[in-house]
Order: C-alpha cells, then structure tokens, then sequence
C-alpha cells in the first residue's frame, strides 16, 4: 500500500506542475516528487549500504556521500528554489502567467523602443539555476550519478518506475517555469540544452562501452537518451512554428520530438530491466556475458524483445529510434538565425555541431549493440536460464516487440497524438 502511494505521489507530481498557475505550486510539487523517489529507493540502497561499508575506503565513502541520493535533492531543492526566487524578482510576481507576460512586454514589444535589450544577468543566472536543479532528477551528466545509483540498487520494477517519473517531472518543470514563463532567453536555454545534452549523449555512449552488467547497460542508455531528448529541444528553439496550419506534412517540433524520445527510451529500458529480472536467480550477482550469451537459442522471444529495445535505442531504422533522430537532424537544418552575411535566416552552427556528435554517440551505441546481438544469437550459451513461468516473459517481450515495431512503421500516427498535447 505504501509503495502504491508513493508511486502515485510520483505521477501526480507531474500533472500538478503541468497545471500550476504560480512559482509556489511548482516548487511543491518538484519537492513532493523529490521525497517520493527519495523513499522508494531508500530501504533498499539502505540494505546495500551496509553490505560495502567494510571495503570502502575513506575516500570511497566521502565520495559515495556527496553522490548519495540525499545530498544531490538537497541541491537540486537549492537549486530550483533560487531560481525561482530570482524568477519571481525578475518578474515581479509569483504568477507565471504575469511573469510571461512581464517578460513578453520587455523582450518582445510591439514598438521597438520599448524592447529592453537582450536577457539580463538575472534571467540567465535563472535558466542556469533551473537546469542544474532538474539534472539530476533528468539523468544528465554530470550528475548522472544518482540515476546510476537508482538502477544499481533497487529493483527492476522500481527503478524504470522512479527513473521514469522522475523524468517526466522534471521535464514538466523546465517546460512549464523555463520555456513558457521566460520569453527573450530561448539562446541561453538553448545553450544550456546544447551543452548538457551533447554532454550526456556522450558520457552516456561511454559508460555503455564500460557496462558489465544488463543492468548497468540500461542506467547508461538512460542517460545517453536524456541527452538526446535536449539536444531535440534545442533544434527546436530557433525554428519558427509554420504559419499556415493547412500544410499536408510537417517536422514535429522539438518538444514533441524530445517527448517522442522519452517515451521509445522508457519502453526500451523497462524491457532490458524485466529480462534482467528474468534471468536473474536468488538475487545473485552475474556476469554480463552470462546474461545475454546464447540467449536467442534458448529464449527466443526475450531475445527478440532486447534486440528490439537495444536498436531502438541506437536509432536503427525503422525502429522509432531512428525516426526520432531523424526529426532532430531534419529540425537541425531548418534556417533558425540570421546569417552574418544578410538578412537571411540561416541553420545554427551550434546546433548543427551538436547534432553532430549526437550522431557520434548514437553510432557508438550502434557498434555496441551489434556486439550484443552477436552473442545472444551467434554464442552458444554460457549457463542454463531457468524461468519461473515462462508464459509472462514470453508474453510480454511480444508486446513490447510489437509495440517497438508498431512505433516504428507508424511513428507519424504517434507524433499525430502527441501534437494533440499542449506542447
């Protein structure tokens, strides 16, 4: 009863932050959702704890303490709560309609000499506040750590429920308060997608050539994936929306990209951590090439469902990965800035780089992803898996199977519904 509430807690937090009229209201809700996944994980980690506390050296253990869950919430509580001071001193108000609006009159006047001029220090220093509040909560490097920590030590089930939600919360937060309460500073919110995004598209692509475990596979791909849902964001930034809303076809915005990108990667990764679950025994610790070698000839279907998550994740076509780097590489070329030769717009060189070294990482997760197939369908099998009931595995991997390859082949069906959201 008591995990239900909490995981209900953690969905809530989202639709509440979603409806806020006011600073308050938000930062209640972030908190609220910070508590929430702070107990979901604590007895377990709790139990962990105790196990390493003997091969830890001093240095271990200060380090461990400055990456636990509860020293990063403390400064992502700080954090969000600056920001939303020096908000609400910038405008004047709690309200976040009468912030947008203070800020609209002031950066986008209708008569050019009521224009106050480029964002101030104090808008900036908000973004900058807001960002590294939700980092954390987001899965971004360089405080990917506690997501890390949440795959690591609690269950499967709980962790994908937690990192998910967490997620959503804070990508509830930044659109909400950052980029429909703060007109006039879309370049330093983009810069702040931009650096983290590439940042965490990166580190994420080479902690997955480190994983050991299919656990440690998932919490990677995780975090390479948040970055890639900022990096689309900030495509996203500098194009104009078109005028004319009879157009047959159009790119999807950043931010319907960048919800596409959460949602494909949550899939991907609650399957990789169910199979983890099934293959697990006694909550004994394995290795990883015991985990996934010679899994297509004895699980067919489980193994179908990870090489569908893992290409999926590496954006192999016609997976919905792939359609979702697509949408960002297409937004990426659209003309967004003016050209320092004319008055024509022209594509961001920023973003362009940026996009750029995600297709790196995303190529790197590609490589990687072939190696794991190999194994699982080309290896003869190190142990003997031993299911509990076969029948929920199978049924499930179908599913996802299914749904992955549905996605795919219908990608502009699902971006037809996320459209229908107020994004």
């Amino acid at each position: 009863m008591q995990l239900a509430g909490l995981i209900l807690i953690c969905a809530a937090c989202p639709v509440i932050t979603a409806m806020a009229g006011s600073l308050e209201t938000v930062l209640l809700a972030f908190i609220a959702s910070l508590l929430a996944g702070s107990v979901l994980n604590r007895e377990r980690r709790g139990q962990q704890a105790r196990t390493e506390d003997a091969n830890q050296s001093r240095f271990d253990g200060i380090l461990a303490h400055l990456t636990s869950r509860q020293t990063t919430d403390i400064f992502s509580f700080v954090c969000v709560a600056t920001g939303m001071a020096l908000l609400g001193t910038l405008g004047g108000s709690s309200s976040l309609e009468s912030i947008r609006q203070t800020l609209l009159e002031s950066y986008r006047a209708e008569r050019l000499d009521l224009l106050v001029g480029d964002g101030s220090i104090l808008g900036v220093a908000t973004a900058v506040f807001f960002f590294a509040g939700v980092a954390a909560s987001f899965g971004l490097f360089p405080l990917h750590s506690v997501v890390q920590n949440t795959f690591d030590s609690a269950s499967g089930g709980i962790a994908v429920i937690t990192a998910v939600l967490q997620r959503v919360q804070a990508a509830v937060v930044l659109w909400r308060v950052v980029l429909l309460s703060m007109p006039g500073f879309e370049s330093t919110i983009q810069l702040l997608c931009i650096v983290l995004g590439v940042s965490s598209c990166l580190a994420g692509a080479v902690l997955v050539c480190r994983s050991e475990s299919l656990r440690g596979l998932a919490s990677n791909l995780w975090i390479t994936w948040g970055g890639v849902a900022l990096v689309a964001v900030a495509t996203g930034l500098s194009v104009e929306s078109p005028a004319d809303t009879q157009t047959v076809w159009q790119l999807p915005t950043g931010l319907e990209t960048a919800a596409f990108s959460i949602i494909i990667s949550a899939v991907a990764v609650g399957m990789l951590l169910s199979t983890e679950r099934w293959l697990s025994s006694n909550e004994r610790s394995i290795d990883f090439a015991e985990e996934i070698t010679g899994l297509g000839q004895q699980e067919k279907l489980i193994a179908l469902a990870v090489a569908c998550a893992l290409l999926t994740m590496s954006a192999i076509p016609p997976l919905p990965g792939f359609w979702c780097a697509a949408f960002i590489i297409g937004n990426a070329f659209q003309p967004g800035v003016e050209s320092s030769s004319g008055a024509t717009l022209v594509p961001d060189k920023s973003v362009l780089t940026a996009v750029v070294l995600l297709v790196i990482a995303l190529l790197t997760l590609s490589a990687r992803s072939v190696h794991f197939l190999s194994l699982m369908f080309h290896h003869e099998p190190i142990r003997r898996f031993k299911l509990p009931s076969k029948k929920t595995p199978a049924a499930v991997s179908l599913v996802v199977t299914s749904l992955l390859v549905w996605a795919g082949m219908n990608a502009g069906t699902v971006l037809a519904w996320l459209h229908r959201l107020p994004l």
